[in-house]
């Protein structure tokens, strides 16, 4: 098991990571929003959450993606 020490450090390396992600201009708004309400969180509840969006959300956007790439494929004229 890990010693406190180690797992102080790693909850530091972790909030260190979130605070670089909410501070850069680059990162969605929507992902701020989800780091900072997550903070206010129980950690089961937020890994919980995690779980849920990983498997709603990644089914989404995979289909959401092949569907553009069928239709652009579909669109484009195979040249030899």
């Amino acid at each position: 098991m890990a010693t406190d020490r180690t797992l102080e450090g790693y909850l530091k390396e972790a909030e260190q990571r979130i605070d670089w992600v909410l501070s850069h201009p680059g990162m969605s708004e929507w992902l701020k929003h989800a780091l900072q309400g997550a903070r206010d969180r129980e950690p089961v509840d937020v890994l919980n959450d995690l779980e849920m969006l990983d498997h709603l959300l990644r089914r989404r956007a995979e289909a959401q993606i092949n569907e553009g790439l069928s239709r652009y494929s579909a669109q484009t004229p195979i040249q030899d």
